[in-house]
């Protein structure tokens, strides 16, 4: 839709420059800028949307929305560059959170597992063309489903998204909320019917400075949901936040919790628990491990409970909710488990190796072998962390690379190293070399767990972004380790 003069001023607080009637598409990358475009000129970290300005023109442009004034360019000067890229997405796409229930989820671990578990949930008591989803693995629209390309996308790309779902007739969204969107101002403008709040713990202390600031960030989604707020209470963080922000309602293990979980035990599946509200208690059960996962579901349990949702729909729904890409997934073996995760914390290696024991414990007396890495360009104070716990939960780790952006691959390797107690770790830097060690080297009875990247398809590497997707690599590994081991036993 069109975004006429007046409008345009009042969501800017700005004036614009004569000439300008009205905007017909707004966007912050020059290269999408179309024949009547507003082009908001982003502060980046390492380029200036100012610097584009001249392309954006070329393209169409017809208004610049920018901090500062740009000579020979039709320019609105606002304070906050994202926050009008935000106030434009939301004109120009019609609000479509104000005609849908928006759930967010936010947290260091667990959002992506919540997300599908709530997704699942809804869908089970709405109708699953009536539910969508949007998390760092794929984006779902009713039934069609397709690859995600980041957590929380820029504000033009989330209204564009819930436009769309509107259009084909969802109501209810279920939307992974990274801290990034919510300091970047990519969710500004959505209206959350409700929130979850998963866990919190040293992460993205690159773009936030400190834990102090990087939990007052996640704390807003609390202050703008208009629904069912529900928080886990089983670290101190979670505590603090149901203590600040009113109407809280809480999970977990904790005693005192509003949704408590008693009674875990593994099921074939996966697992099985109790979940205790107003003195009865939901007998649940998920295909999948850990009481992490047992944690997220619920989280997704204790929300949808409060939304009307009756328990029998809850548990049916949770029992039969789809495997979620890159976490604990599942990907074969030969006799022993392959796991791709997205742990890439330390704090979430050691829940997947904890769980990963537990598996390799329930056939036989299996070993946890370990494929990991750290990104470059984010808080480097977690890499010998990383290590540690790796060298004191597994039975044996290969250090290779993640996304290493422009560091040097090798720099992170050690900085990981670093941390390696015992030795017990070896650096291979080549990632599908380093996949092919771990799978050569397990034998019957173990888990290899290859953990960083998860569901994502490509690398980020200093030369330059190469396609990579671990489970297909594994695959691909595990189909030569068959051939290799048939050949061996008809000799």
């Amino acid at each position: 839709m069109k975004v006429e003069r007046e409008e345009l001023e009042r969501i800017l607080g700005a004036r614009v420059p004569a000439g300008v009637g009205g905007i017909c598409g707004v966007t912050h990358d020059s290269r999408e800028v179309g024949p009547g475009f507003a082009f908001v000129a982003v502060p980046g970290f390492k380029r200036d949307g100012v610097e584009f300005v001249p392309e954006a023109l070329g393209r169409g442009a017809v208004l610049v929305v920018a901090e500062r004034e740009v000579p020979g360019a039709p320019v609105a000067v606002v304070s906050d560059a994202r926050a009008a890229l935000a106030g434009l997405a939301c004109a120009f796409y019609g609000h479509p959170s104000r005609a849908m229930e928006v759930y967010g989820v936010t947290g260091t671990n667990g959002k992506t597992t919540t997300c599908y578990a709530l997704h699942a949930v809804l869908g089970g008591a709405f109708g699953e063309a009536a539910c969508g989803l949007m998390t760092t693995a794929e984006v779902i629209t009713g039934d069609e489903r397709r690859p995600a390309v980041r957590t929380t996308p820029e504000a033009t790309e989330v209204q564009a998204e819930l436009a769309g779902m509107r259009e084909r007739g969802v109501r209810r969204v279920v939307m992974e909320v990274s801290s990034h969107g919510i300091a970047l101002r990519r969710v500004s403008g959505v209206r959350f019917a409700g929130a979850i709040f998963t866990n919190l713990s040293r992460d993205h202390l690159d773009l936030h400075g400190s834990m102090e600031e990087y939990y007052r960030t996640k704390r807003r989604l609390f202050l703008w949901a208009e629904g069912p707020k529900l928080v886990g209470v089983d670290d101190a963080w979670g505590r603090r936040l149901a203590g600040e922000v009113e109407g809280v309602r809480t999970f977990g293990f904790a005693e005192g919790a509003d949704y408590k979980i008693e009674d875990v035990r593994p099921s074939r599946a996966g697992m099985r628990f109790a979940l205790r509200h107003g003195g009865e208690a939901l007998a649940l059960e998920v295909p999948l491990f850990g009481e992490y996962n047992v944690q997220n579901a619920a989280g997704a349990a204790a929300l949808a409970l409060e939304l009307g949702v009756k328990g029998e729909v809850v548990a049916r729904a949770l029992r039969g909710m789809p495997q979620v890409p890159g976490r604990f997934e599942r990907v074969g073996g030969l006799g022993f488990e392959v796991i791709v995760d997205y742990a890439h914390t330390e704090v979430g290696l050691e829940a997947v190796l904890r769980v990963a024991r537990e598996v390799a414990r329930r056939g036989s007396s299996g070993r946890v072998i370990c494929v990991f890495g750290a990104a470059g360009e984010r808080d480097g104070a977690k890499r010998p962390l990383m290590g540690r716990v790796a060298s004191r939960l597994a039975d044996c780790s290969f250090i290779t690379t993640d996304d290493a952006y422009s560091e040097d691959p090798a720099k992170i390797a050690r900085e990981v190293a670093a941390g390696v107690e015992d030795g017990r770790a070896e650096v291979v830097l080549d990632r599908r070399e380093a996949i092919r060690r771990a799978l050569w080297e397990a034998e019957e009875g173990d888990v290899v767990v290859v953990a960083g990247k998860g569901h994502e398809r490509v690398q980020h590497l200093p030369e330059g972004d190469v396609p990579f997707h671990d489970a297909t690599v594994i695959r691909e590994i595990l189909e030569e380790l068959a051939s290799c081991r048939g050949r061996t036993k008809e000799k």
